[in-house]
């Protein structure tokens, strides 16, 4: 599809959710200056020409309504969201499960910036800057792969990319809460996903939901690692390269 009409779609959809005010005052800030608008009920804050506004107008508006299936509205454990990015994830997470703790996990401190402004007035949102690892390790490198901000990875490449940071390597025990209290991890990690997989398999076992975004074009072998670690449990393909997987 040409990128032109992409484009045009896209600034059609933000169109659409923020109004015609808010998105000129978007457009005409300067590039990489961060600007709060409303999504709906939601006052986020966005950065200007990175992919922010896309990915909090897809978080607020629909993108985790299968998880609806996989917890009752009122379990009250702990919710890990794993790539928190601008925090927009866990804000969606934290209005459908209000009685739940979300622990939002970022890697990228310029992210991370922004999300502590997005989920400060969310008591239940908890954020923690590191990367979730599968095994124990040193700090970690985080990479701009070319793809900008929504995009960084932990994950070694040939190419290694610019590094954006180092971040503290953290598994899921290190996080102050019992495995027993998570009942559902969100995982967009850009490829680590594949260390958690093999590394980690019976700490994730124990969680009942895990919604998973696949990325095999950064580490060939992430799909076969999640369908062999749910073989026991149900798989729901979501939209893209979403997956939940439930324990049975």
């Amino acid at each position: 599809m040409d990128t032109a009409f992409i484009k045009f779609k896209r600034s059609l959809r933000c169109l659409r959710h923020v109004g015609l005010r808010q998105y000129l005052r978007y457009l005409c800030t300067r590039r990489g200056k961060t600007l709060p608008l409303w999504i709906g009920e939601t006052e986020v804050c966005v950065r200007r020409g990175t992919p922010d506004l896309t990915v909090a107008i897809t978080s607020l508006n629909g993108e985790f309504d299968l998880l609806k299936t996989a917890l009752p509205s009122d379990f009250d454990g702990v919710i890990v969201d794993a790539g928190g990015y601008i925090g927009t994830a866990a804000i969606a997470l934290s209005r459908m499960f209000p009685k739940a703790q979300v622990i939002t996990i970022e890697p990228a401190r310029q992210n991370l910036l922004v999300l502590r402004q997005n989920v400060a007035r969310f008591p239940m949102i908890r954020h923690v800057h590191g990367a979730l690892v599968g095994q124990p390790g040193p700090d970690v490198k985080i990479t701009d792969r070319g793809t900008g901000a929504w995009g960084f990875t932990a994950v070694a490449q040939e190419d290694e990319g610019v590094l954006v940071n180092t971040a503290p390597a953290l598994q899921l025990s290190e996080l102050g809460v019992d495995l027993s209290e998570i009942g559902l991890l969100k995982l967009d990690i850009e490829g680590s996903e594949y260390d958690l997989l093999t590394h980690a398999a019976p700490s994730l076992q124990q969680i009942h939901a895990i919604f998973i975004e696949l990325h095999d074009r950064i580490v060939s072998g992430c799909s076969e690692a999640f369908y062999a670690f749910s073989a026991d449990r149900q798989v729901i393909r979501d939209r893209g390269e979403k997956f939940l997987s439930l324990r049975v």
